[in-house]
């Protein structure tokens, strides 16, 4: 199980990167992905037959890269809304976020942070003196994030407001998966560290949509087409936006239909314009032609 959660996890920081604009806040999407599969090399590799000395060692390693997911978190919590300029989190939040990371990971070298220790030929689960301090922080700086979440929901413009559901969900869906298989995992005596990285992998991937398809929460929402002919999975993402936005934002989603009325019935009426003068002027084809390409024209304004 931790085999395949550490490959799932290596793709997925692979696409992350590869399937977007390859900016900073990618690159984050992926150092996560790629932290989580490194405590499940590590988690596999102390379990192989070795020296007790070296499986005590990589049994002490496993919670060191989940340590930077919180400094990663929270630059992504500053910058998901404006991934083309993104901005560096508080100075003094990025330093108290470093010094976490180097005394933890001192004391994870020592044993005294993580989760399990070797006894004899065994690793049972056995926290260390700092392991339930590490805890807090990670957790704590979880909810922080949540809060800000929480926070951009009910203020700010409509696309903050709507990149803000989606990661709250994401968060939630975090929460609820890791919980279900670490009681699922564990009744069957497997390792819950696939359960926290399987969790985690999905809140990544439910950002992920909507930050490297921001357009869908900004151009193509106020484009009522429906791209019948080429139906797309961004169409459902784009219907689903239009949905929320009604619901948290009424007064915005009504300008932007009022501005897609505006815009489409004045092309509506060049269109007409047009007919009329080739009508008059042109002495190619009847009337009926010119007809049927002015239908023609009105349809693909509102069809694609």
């Amino acid at each position: 199980m931790t085999i395949a959660t550490f490959v799932l996890s290596s793709l997925s920081a692979v696409h992350f990167y590869r399937g977007s604009e390859r900016n900073y806040l990618s690159l984050s999407f992926s150092l996560i992905a790629l932290l989580m599969s490194a405590s499940c090399i590590l988690y596999s590799l102390s379990d192989f037959s070795l020296s007790f000395t070296f499986r005590s060692y990589l049994t002490n390693l496993i919670s060191i890269p989940i340590l930077f997911i919180p400094i990663l978190l929270t630059y992504i919590i500053f910058n998901y809304f404006r991934p083309d300029s993104p901005v560096s989190p508080p100075a003094l939040l990025t330093l108290i976020h470093a010094l976490a990371i180097v005394v933890f990971s001192w004391y994870s070298f020592r044993g005294l942070v993580g989760s399990y220790q070797m006894e004899g030929s065994l690793r049972i689960f056995k926290p260390g003196p700092l392991y339930y301090s590490a805890c807090a922080y990670i957790y704590g700086s979880v909810f922080v994030c949540l809060a800000i979440l929480i926070r951009n929901i009910f203020i700010g413009n409509y696309f903050v407001r709507l990149h803000s559901v989606y990661l709250f969900a994401a968060t939630i869906c975090c929460g609820l998966i890791s919980s279900f298989l670490a009681i699922l995992l564990s009744l069957s005596g497997n390792s819950e560290v696939s359960a926290v990285v399987l969790g985690t992998l999905a809140f990544l991937w439910i950002a992920w949509i909507s930050i490297t398809n921001f357009r869908l929460f900004n151009i193509e929402l106020s484009d009522f087409k429906n791209g019948l002919r080429n139906p797309r999975f961004s169409s459902v993402i784009v219907s689903l936006n239009r949905f929320l936005l009604k619901k948290i934002d009424p007064k915005t989603f009504a300008e932007i239909c009022d501005q897609f009325e505006t815009e489409r019935r004045e092309e509506v009426y060049a269109l007409q314009a047009e007919m009329l003068l080739e009508s008059a002027y042109s002495k190619e084809g009847a009337i009926s032609n010119h007809v049927k390409q002015y239908s023609q024209k009105v349809t693909d304004l509102f069809i694609s």
